[in-house]
């Protein structure tokens, strides 16, 4: 059966592996402009966009442009393309080595084969994942637009660095004040102005994010780490940005680099539980989650909308390894902090189902469809209840 199974993984890798030869051809034959890179067909991401502002401000392609010239934006989105195509393949012959050690461990008399074959598997379907999800990037486009200033001298210069950061010290309060279109318009100005401002064009990057051009800020937050490489908040907001397109696998790589950064980053534990719970490796989530959630402990006051979040999470990564009471408790704490959620009252109830408690299944199910009427899974549940 095992060596079936091996099999089949690797006919599946073969015609995987060309599908994404085909798809990485083709992102790099369309380069700046082409296929999927059109505003309507990627939720409203133009051709022109963010790309300007970020790439025309001197470091799209890792250099700085003379002064008085524009970067090139189409060569910045070519080579974003063929490094997609790099690391695409570097993801298809990881898949391949997986699949000849399952078909290894297949045809050898060692006890742990099944779990060998089991282990390969899982790491060739995030090496696949990682493939498509770096083609899927290296067609983005960002849309904030940011025309360079010219260069006229010594002194002209001066007053463009203090007018930049005049526009980052607006662009950083309507930031703060949750006004992220107008911070947007402030933070692109500021990095047209001065080039090498790259808090500005950091904080460009996030106010991207909270207006939710995913993809725009994805680009942005790459060009900005071409610059700083070092700062783990680049890889962290890199890492949510990817979270919210369903780059998975991106997403994790990205709050892995933060972490290896800062090892006691928050919010980037929280983004990496997040990626692993969204892929289903739930056993891979609860470490980080739980990290997450000791230094996020107050000792007084409600507890943040974001802790009852990872509660949830972490809640639901227990209760699918089957660690049913521990799963319970979690959803109880986050309860009580979310009351009104119907999520967390339908974990509590399959939580109970299992345990054979019907009577709390039943009073937990109520409660869920109180607060979610429409939910099939708690009309499931109470059939599962006795009502």
């Amino acid at each position: 059966m095992i060596r079936v199974v091996s099999i089949v993984l690797l006919s599946v890798l073969v015609i995987l592996t060309r599908q994404l030869t085909s798809d990485i051809g083709t992102a790099v034959a369309e380069g700046p402009g082409g296929g999927r890179g059109s505003g309507s067909e990627r939720g409203g991401n133009g051709g022109g966009g963010a790309a300007a502002a970020a790439g025309g401000v001197g470091i799209a392609g890792g250099r700085e442009d003379q002064p008085g010239t524009r970067t090139d934006l189409p060569g910045a989105i070519a080579q974003a393309a063929r490094d997609a195509a790099r690391h695409a393949v570097d993801a298809s012959r990881e898949a391949f080595q997986s699949a000849e050690a399952a078909a290894r461990a297949a045809n050898s008399a060692l006890s742990e084969a099944a779990l060998v074959v089991r282990r390969e598997t899982n790491r060739a379907r995030n090496a696949a994942a990682r493939a498509r999800e770096e083609i899927d990037e290296a067609v983005d486009r960002p849309t904030v637009s940011a025309v360079r200033a010219p260069s006229t001298g010594t002194v002209q210069s001066v007053r463009r660095k203090l007018l930049a950061q005049a526009s980052f010290a607006r662009g950083s309060a309507l930031l703060e004040g949750r006004r992220y279109q107008e911070a947007r318009n402030h933070f692109a100005e500021a990095v047209a102005l001065y080039p090498e401002h790259d808090e500005a064009r950091s904080l460009l990057a996030w106010s991207e994010y909270f207006l939710g051009d995913f993809r725009g800020a994805i680009f942005t937050f790459k060009t900005t780490l071409r610059r700083q490489p070092t700062w783990a908040g680049l890889y962290n907001g890199l890492g949510w940005s990817r979270l919210r397109v369903g780059r998975y696998q991106l997403a994790a790589d990205a709050f892995g680099s933060a972490l290896d950064r800062d090892p006691d980053y928050v919010d980037a534990l929280h983004g990496l539980g997040s990626a692993m719970f969204q892929r289903g490796d739930y056993e891979l989530a609860i470490s980080p989650l739980e990290k997450a959630l000791h230094r996020s402990q107050r000792f007084a006051g409600p507890e943040p909308p974001e802790v009852t979040t990872m509660r949830g999470k972490l809640a639901w990564s227990l209760y699918y390894l089957e660690r049913d009471r521990e799963a319970l408790a979690m959803f109880i704490r986050a309860s009580l902090a979310a009351p009104d959620s119907h999520q967390l009252q339908v974990g509590m109830g399959w939580c109970y189902l299992r345990l054979g408690q019907k009577d709390d299944a039943r009073a937990a199910f109520q409660r869920a469809a109180k607060l979610g009427p429409d939910d099939e899974t708690v009309r499931e549940g109470l059939r599962l209840a006795g009502l």
